[in-house]
């Protein structure tokens, strides 16, 4: 049975969107700095939901990249992932991100909102967002392309000039 694309699509879908919201994030901790921190106003209320969505969403796309990699591993077989040098390399940048967001997701249950506090936690921690969300959007893409031979994000790879296969 392939559990494997199911799963695949939930996790990814949810750390991109907590990518993106990251990004908006940090532009709204820039640009309205005394309207977020000033409790009771809207901007606060908006940017605190925001900020549960992230927490939330890592930990929910977490679960669902082990559990995207679990049946990975049961729907084909491990000597065809390991003789491939692809695969090979999808299989560890996904380790990559699980470890980034367990980093976040630690960092965040331990820091709570003042994680928003400092302009270097937030940095750290949007960053990280960040870039967990773009490997996993990049790692969708490779496992679309070794299944299909393209993906939704070989225009922008070509684009870019970088050499997928």
């Amino acid at each position: 049975m392939a559990l494997h694309p199911v799963f695949v699509h939930f996790h990814t879908g949810i750390l991109t969107a907590t990518a993106a919201l990251a990004i908006f994030m940090l532009i709204m901790r820039l640009v309205f700095r005394e309207g977020i921190r000033t409790p009771g106003t809207r901007m606060a209320k908006v940017f605190h939901e925001f900020d549960i969505f992230i927490y939330w969403g890592s930990i929910i796309g977490l679960i669902g990249l082990v559990a995207g990699a679990i049946t990975g591993f049961m729907d084909w077989p491990m000597e065809a992932l390991i003789d491939d040098p692809y695969m090979r390399f999808k299989i560890l940048w996904s380790a990559v991100t699980s470890q980034i967001y367990v980093f976040l997701i630690f960092i965040r249950t331990k820091l709570g909102d003042k994680v928003w506090d400092s302009t270097s936690g937030f940095l750290i921690y949007g960053i990280l967002v960040i870039v967990g969300g773009a490997l996993m959007m990049i790692m969708g893409a490779m496992g679309g392309i070794a299944v299909y031979n393209t993906s939704i994000l070989s225009p922008i790879l070509d684009f870019l000039g970088l050499p997928w296969p």
